[in-house]
């Protein structure tokens, strides 16, 4: 993979892969390539919450992955990257978690990433498609597209945006561990109460969450846990966002007297623990002590491609809770109904423009759910998440790579190449990759 800031939901998503494939009895490396003459390994002062897991690499869920010297790829120059070929020589598949470098500072000018593609036609490559609108977020994919085997997407969203591509395409979801599916604590067990962890980003929307957390009943149990650019704005004593203070217009229904206060001070006030980031078995110790896990992540332009969860939500099925989530998160209609998950059925829905007081009523009235309804829910889990189960995903990466019918439609799609996509890869390979066009 190359580099990025805030991997997030990449990192158990690579992890539960590279285990499917173990699992399986493949040999798997785990690299990252570095745009420099010669690497150092990555080193931190503070070890706290970095766990190992099946790549062998130290990682943090907030900062990635401490990668030995060993696991660091230089390829700037034409003798880096002819060892890279040499090194990728000796694989079968090579699945690019990134498929394409970003447009961080210290990519510019870089045109030796182009060659890393170039390969023997018998080592197949596949880009995995966390995007959900990839067209506007890394469209130079076209540039490289000639080397891809296959796309595999990991919600609806990323597949149907992929369609702007002429690459053989899969909906393969997230792979996820399934080991504790059915072991888990009793829904009478369980605290009156929620966790919700994220990547704060904006169309996370945790904001939406937070105002509405004063609206919840002093008994609910309110754990909040992640970190990201928006939780550095929504926290910040001198830089926070006009939108992150209280104000009648994003809460016609609050005590006027919190006015002008910060909302993340208020959700304080009124019980928020925050938790900051966790550890895989901190996530699941919670996720086995609270009744639901919310994700109020939603985003209108999303909506308008597909279905974009986000893996979260199979966590807490994962461990027994109910998922509360938006009807433009998981769907692409008001109703909720999404190619996956179902209202009432596989979540409790909040519609994306609903108050903070709507908000808080739907949290408490999820947390108060029959226990038979709570049952029929989680029995519809059960059985919806063997679909992300981590070999059974493994396997779909390499059908997909063999051009073999796979995936959660057990097909394969090309798409047609976008005339904006060619336009977007033109512009930005030349202004920013420098990409000279002269013959």
């Amino acid at each position: 993979m190359y580099g990025i800031n805030s991997p997030g939901g990449i990192i158990n998503h690579n992890e539960n892969l590279i285990s499917g494939f173990k699992q399986q009895g493949h040999e798997v490396n785990f690299v990252e390539l570095v745009w420099r003459d010669d690497i150092k390994a990555k080193t931190t002062k503070d070890e706290t919450n970095y766990e190992i897991k099946a790549s062998g690499i130290p990682v943090h869920q907030g900062k990635g992955w401490l990668f030995p010297k060993e696991n660091r790829i230089p390829y700037k120059g034409s003798w880096n990257i002819k060892k890279w070929q040499s090194f990728a020589s000796d694989y079968d598949l090579i699945i690019w978690q990134i498929p394409v470098p970003t447009k961080q500072r210290d990519n510019e000018g870089n045109t030796d990433w182009l060659a890393l593609y170039d390969l023997p036609d018998k080592i197949k490559q596949v880009a995995v498609i966390h995007d959900g609108n990839m067209e506007k977020s890394y469209p130079w994919i076209h540039q490289i597209s000639e080397h891809l085997d296959g796309l595999a997407c990991v919600h609806p969203c990323a597949y149907h945006g992929a369609k702007v591509l002429n690459i053989p395409r899969a909906l393969i979801l997230n792979p996820q561990d399934l080991s504790t599916l059915n072991d888990k604590p009793s829904w009478e067990s369980r605290s009156h109460g929620f966790l919700s962890m994220q990547t704060f980003k904006g169309w996370k929307h945790v904001d939406d969450l937070v105002r509405a957390i004063p609206h919840m009943s002093s008994n609910i149990d309110k754990r909040m846990s992640g970190g990201g650019i928006e939780h550095n704005y929504m926290t910040s004593k001198d830089k926070c966002k006009e939108n992150y203070f209280v104000s009648p217009e994003r809460d016609a229904d609050i005590d006027y007297h919190y006015h002008g206060r910060k909302i993340w001070d208020v959700a304080l006030e009124h019980g928020m623990a925050w938790y900051g980031y966790l550890s895989e078995q901190e996530v699941r110790k919670h996720l086995r002590e609270v009744k639901c896990i919310i994700d109020p992540s939603w985003s209108k332009a999303y909506a308008k491609i597909g279905d974009h969860f986000n893996r979260v939500i199979v966590d807490g099925i994962i461990e027994g809770a109910i998922p509360i989530a938006r009807n433009l998160g998981v769907a692409t209609n008001d109703e909720g109904d999404g190619e996956l998950f179902k209202p009432y059925q596989n979540y409790m829905m909040v519609p994306y423009d609903a108050s903070p007081r709507e908000f808080a009523s739907i949290v408490e009235e999820t947390i108060s759910l029959n226990k038979h309804i709570v049952e029929d829910i989680q029995l519809n889990n059960k059985n919806l998440v063997q679909n992300f189960e981590k070999e059974k995903v493994a396997k779909q990466y390499i059908a997909l790579s063999q051009n073999v019918p796979t995936g959660y439609y057990n097909k394969l799609e090309r798409g047609q190449v976008s005339e904006k996509i060619i336009s977007k890869t033109k512009e930005i390979m030349s202004d920013f990759f420098k990409l000279s066009t002269e013959v």
